[in-house]
């Protein structure tokens, strides 16, 4: 389905017979898409924001369950089931719009606003292989053509690409596959990227009415340039909506305008993006990984847009589309985040089952050994004097023992095992 030849294209001519001007056109029709994807918005920027606002309790559970991975996940699931969240539900409105968005992004590039061509791929071969010869009925692209009545049509070339021998020359025309083209349509001819070196002569040439004869092998592309009938037409300090310029033709003053709709353009993203971001609790060093990843991109993605389409040309039309589009954005996300802050369960309350930091030689029973720095280096030298001392202690104890062990003979004399000394006991009478 074409979105852009079936709806938007349709939508804003009607806006235009409204108006009879294609740059309140272009104002109404964004309007309208903005309104229509504003479901989306909503629930994208809440989740963006939830996201946002969550960061504290999540912070809080890594560091309650940083020593229990497998519980730190389950906790996250957990907080994510009970306060309906998911993690991707910002982007999925995001997806849903684009294709729209594109659609009226095109709507604006080509007819009524300005030209587009329509290619045909030419190979051209030696006469020796004039067995590859073969041709398409009809272009594989197309372009849609506004006339002055409003009426819309979709035009092709015929023939499409073709496989042809070098000398072979061809006539190439335009057709309508819907719609109907008036009788005073016409397109100009070009081949493009066909480079010339100087003093050399043209490997093919085209001339106004189609006719093109290729001379040499190689791959050309025939275009045929749809005219945009509203290329020219002035709106407000604009003095051309389907007017292109880039690089240093920008500093041209007839090219003035479209700097100023640059500038724009990156001042309203800025504060777009801004909208959707936490404000800062505390000094740089204190935020968290995704409140300066949000910054830093809400700082640079602005002026890296804006620097790119200096040297990237898009007609006037176009920067009047994007400058409202990001005005209604900025309005709808300040509208959505003037609203109450999510509240968020907490899954760690009541839970004080926590396990300790493991450690080498646990016990089988899952106790664990309470060993720091200070341990080791204080309260362990104070254990190892202890010991010491009731070491000593157990080995005068011993040694007293063994002093009163004696051995008494048949003789009737007694041996000391410690001392070895003798004594003889004297007999009674």
């Amino acid at each position: 389905m074409d979105i852009t030849y079936q709806f938007m294209i349709p939508i804003l001519e009607y806006f235009h017979r409204m108006t009879n001007s294609y740059g309140w056109a272009i104002i109404l029709l964004t309007l309208l898409v903005r309104v229509l994807v504003w479901p989306l918005v909503v629930k994208s920027t809440q989740s963006m924001q939830k996201m946002s606002q969550m960061q504290p309790m999540m912070k809080k559970i890594q560091d309650k369950y940083k020593s229990d991975p497998e519980k730190f996940q389950k906790k996250m699931m957990e907080f994510y089931s009970k306060n309906k969240m998911n993690p991707l539900g910002g982007c999925l409105p995001t997806l849903v719009q684009l294709p729209v968005l594109f659609a009226l992004f095109a709507t604006f590039s080509g007819p009524p606003f300005g030209d587009k061509g329509v290619d045909v791929k030419i190979i051209v071969v030696e006469k020796a292989k004039a067995a590859e010869v073969k041709k398409v009925e009809v272009s594989g692209n197309n372009s849609a053509y506004v006339s002055p009545d409003g009426k819309i049509a979709k035009v092709v070339v015929f023939p499409g690409d073709a496989v042809v021998v070098e000398g072979e020359s061809l006539d190439f025309n335009t057709r309508s596959v819907e719609g109907q083209l008036p009788a005073d349509f016409k397109v100009k001819w070009k081949l493009a990227n066909l480079q010339v070196k100087p003093g050399e002569a043209a490997p093919a040439t085209i001339d106004e009415n189609g006719h093109a004869t290729f001379l040499k092998p190689g791959e050309y592309h025939v275009q045929a340039m749809v005219p945009g009938i509203a290329k020219d037409e002035q709106f407000g300090p604009i003095n051309g909506l389907g007017k292109v310029a880039s690089g240093t033709e920008l500093l041209k003053p007839e090219n003035l305008d479209l700097v100023v709709m640059i500038l724009l353009f990156g001042a309203t993203m800025y504060l777009s993006s801004k909208l959707t971001m936490k404000p800062p609790t505390g000094p740089q060093d204190q935020m968290d990984e995704q409140q300066i990843i949000q910054q830093q991109t809400a700082k640079t993605m602005p002026i890296m847009l804006s620097a790119m389409f200096i040297f990237i040309p898009l007609p006037s039309g176009v920067y009047v589309y994007m400058v409202v589009s990001n005005v209604v954005q900025t309005l709808q996300t300040w509208l959505v985040m003037k609203g109450p802050m999510p509240e968020f369960i907490d899954v760690c309350e009541g839970d004080d089952d926590v396990s300790p930091p493991p450690s080498d030689g646990d016990s089988p029973k899952g106790k664990k050994k309470d060993v720091t720095e200070s341990g080791k280096n204080g309260s362990s030298k104070e254990s190892g004097k202890d010991a010491s001392k009731d070491s000593a202690k157990e080995a005068k104890k011993a040694d007293e023992s063994v002093k009163k062990i004696t051995v008494e003979s048949d003789t009737g004399e007694t041996i000391s095992l410690s001392t070895g000394k003798r004594k003889v006991k004297k007999k009674k009478k």
